[in-house]
């Protein structure tokens, strides 16, 4: 007779009746043994002298041999996780710490039960059970995608001396090329920064307007207009 409990009659028919309780299937991941599941049967806890079988089912849950190592630590969990950050690793190579493909975007994810992870998107959205990474990505796609649009778009006019206009979002915006360099004038307003090339401006364009910064600084500009008018006012 074998000494190892797992091998033993009462294991093997007390085995059988939890994962049929649990209709078959690993319990963190659904997937039964139709789905190519190895099923085993998980004690959330252990008391002392007693075998394996001796346990109550609210004590035991049926789970396949991935979540099973899992839940012991030898691999990383596949549920639970929680979206911490994301970065942009540029030039720099980096690999999914979870599947081993190379990244460029990295999204942090952490665990109670594992170290934190850096990984790609689709490892993201799986390890979360969401669709923060695959969302994220696809907001950087579409933002990619108006800056393109922007840098090459057809509305640049030629306006004398090499100078650049393009109508954008109710503001006249143009390059100005001085001294092998380029500024911007918005509205009239020449700005301070200056350039190596049109595309480096035409960039900076585009960014101040996503973020709002241009509306801002005439928003304040009227405002600035007409304290100084009331000012002016108040004095005469």
């Amino acid at each position: 007779m074998s000494s190892d409990p797992y091998r033993s009659s009462e294991w093997a028919k007390f085995r059988a009746e939890v994962i049929r309780l649990d209709g078959g299937a690993c319990r963190r991941c659904g997937r039964s043994e139709k789905d190519g599941a190895v099923l085993q049967v998980h004690h959330k806890e252990y008391i002392r002298g007693h075998k394996p079988w001796e346990y109550s089912y609210e004590l035991c849950e049926t789970i396949c041999r991935g979540c099973h190592a899992s839940e012991h630590k030898l691999i990383a969990p596949r549920f639970g996780w929680e979206y911490v950050a994301d970065d942009d690793a540029g030039d720099l190579e980096r690999t999914c710490d979870y599947c081993g493909t190379s990244i460029r975007y990295s999204f942090i994810i952490q665990h109670p039960n594992w170290p934190t992870m850096e990984v790609g998107e689709v490892c993201c959205d799986n390890l979360t059970s969401t669709q923060f990474a695959s969302t994220i990505m696809e907001s950087r796609r579409r933002y990619a995608d108006r800056l393109r649009r922007f840098v090459e778009s057809p509305r640049w006019r030629k306006v004398g001396d090499g100078v650049l206009r393009i109508k954008q979002l109710g503001f006249d915006v143009e390059v100005l090329p001085t001294g092998g360099e380029f500024r911007l004038r918005i509205n009239g307003k020449q700005g301070k920064a200056a350039f190596p090339k049109t595309f480096d401006a035409k960039v900076k364009v585009f960014e101040l307007i996503e973020a709002g910064e241009i509306e801002k600084y005439f928003v304040k500009a009227r405002q600035r207009q007409r304290s100084d008018q009331a000012n002016g006012e108040e004095r005469i």
